[in-house]
């Protein structure tokens, strides 16, 4: 029973002394770890595509597919969807002024990972896209690298494709019911556009999964 634990203690000490290294490199950080992937992807690129497509799903909890995916949304979208709600995303070639797209960008540490929704108000010459975040109405400028997918479809909460797709996605009630409690909380505490009835619908949600 020793051996089996002092085993696994020097594995994970293995992995964290590799982590160290690449944190440790000149470039930065996302372009060590692209550089890794890049080399292991050499001999080993199915076991590279797979483990990307899995941090997709248990972390951002996006669900993968080579021409786009699905996601369960977390937070109340004004005139977009609500917490619960299935959103349908493709892979843009080339967005378009009009079209919502999902961003992701991290904090200046290059730490935390954030996702937002973004109208494309316009498409620049350099391929870089100026979006208004859908919850905030601010501007921002960023480039394909930061988009990850264009909304095409919202599948409203308890519809009948919901009702077929959610038992599936494998995403927890649990985890649903705690992301609504947290919106009501945050939206009662905003000036966000149609509060009353945003917190309305969160309620009734919420009754619905207890």
């Amino acid at each position: 029973m020793a051996e089996a634990t002092q085993t696994e203690v020097g594995v994970v000490e293995a992995y964290e002394r590799l982590a160290r290294e690449v944190l440790d490199r000149p470039e930065s950080i996302p372009s060590a770890i692209h550089n890794l992937l890049l080399k292991l992807a050499e001999t080993h690129p199915g076991a590279v595509y797979w483990i990307v497509r899995k941090f997709y799903q248990e972390y951002l909890r996006l669900y993968v597919s080579d021409t786009g995916y699905i996601g369960i949304a977390d937070r109340y979208e004004p005139e977009l969807m609500y917490p619960g709600d299935i959103a349908l995303y493709m892979v843009p070639e080339s967005p378009q002024p009009g079209d919502v797209v999902q961003i992701s960008f991290t904090d200046k540490d290059e730490v935390s990972v954030y996702v937002i929704h973004g109208r494309v108000i316009e498409c620049n010459e350099d391929r870089s896209i100026q979006v208004a975040d859908t919850s905030t109405g601010e501007d921002y400028r960023v480039v394909d690298w930061n988009i990850l997918g264009k909304l095409v479809k919202v599948i409203p909460f308890e519809s009948d494709e919901w009702q077929e797709l959610f038992p599936a996605s494998g995403v927890p009630t649990e985890w649903l019911g705690t992301s609504i409690e947290e919106n009501i909380r945050s939206i009662q505490d905003s000036d966000v556009p149609g509060k009353d009835e945003a917190i309305a619908e969160l309620k009734s949600r919420l009754a619905k999964l207890v």
